[in-house]
């Protein structure tokens, strides 16, 4: 089964997300790179897996010099990458956030949802619709108390931020195989077949 990495919460809880407001659409807020996302990458950079700048090298977004340059920066800022990415290079928050996803489930691996124990009392943390929109799911707290959260590769950014906001514990987030994801979701928090199609669309 593959591993986890905590995900800071900050306190107090910030204002509710216009996704959760019946005047919004359903549209989700999007939050690019948020601090929650910086600090989870600044938890990956102590686990062996690969660089994001390596990540962003390959994929063409910065050239080594860039790499380099952004690297010597942050010894003396401490600064997350992908935020001095932005900053220094006015890289497209959106590449920094597939980085950071190709990072994570390089370091974390794929876990099995049926090998995961589920907690009542943590399903009933989020309703259908939170579920299915975010595509996240709750599991149950490990030896620590922290509550594990599963959600896919695709929806992980999204899963991250939701979570921050909405969930006021310390939270580690697992990485599902996205059908598996979507057979536990069904099977937990069901809904018609019309509205988890209309779900998987949507995100």
């Amino acid at each position: 089964m593959g591993g986890s990495i905590a995900i800071p919460v900050s306190h107090p809880k910030p204002p509710p997300d216009p996704a959760d407001s019946p005047n919004s659409g359903g549209q989700p807020r999007r939050v690019n790179y948020s601090r929650t996302l910086q600090e989870a990458a600044v938890a990956i950079g102590t686990r062996k897996g690969i660089p994001i700048g390596e990540l962003l090298v390959q994929q063409g977004v910065l050239t080594e010099r860039q790499v380099q340059h952004i690297l010597t920066v942050q010894k003396s800022s401490s600064r997350p990458f992908g935020d001095l990415a932005e900053r220094l290079f006015g890289i497209s928050p959106k590449l920094i956030e597939d980085a950071w996803v190709v990072q994570y489930v390089h370091t974390v691996g794929t876990c099995d949802l049926e090998e995961l124990d589920f907690d009542e009392q943590c399903l009933r943390m989020l309703n259908r619709r939170q579920a299915w929109q975010f595509h996240v799911l709750p599991v149950n707290h490990d030896e620590s108390m922290n509550l594990q959260m599963a959600t896919d590769a695709d929806h992980l950014v999204r899963a991250v931020n939701f979570s921050s906001r909405r969930i006021d514990e310390s939270i580690h987030m697992l990485v599902a195989e996205r059908e598996q994801l979507r057979e536990f979701l069904m099977k937990h928090y069901p809904v018609p077949e019309f509205m988890a199609e209309y779900a998987g669309k949507m995100s």
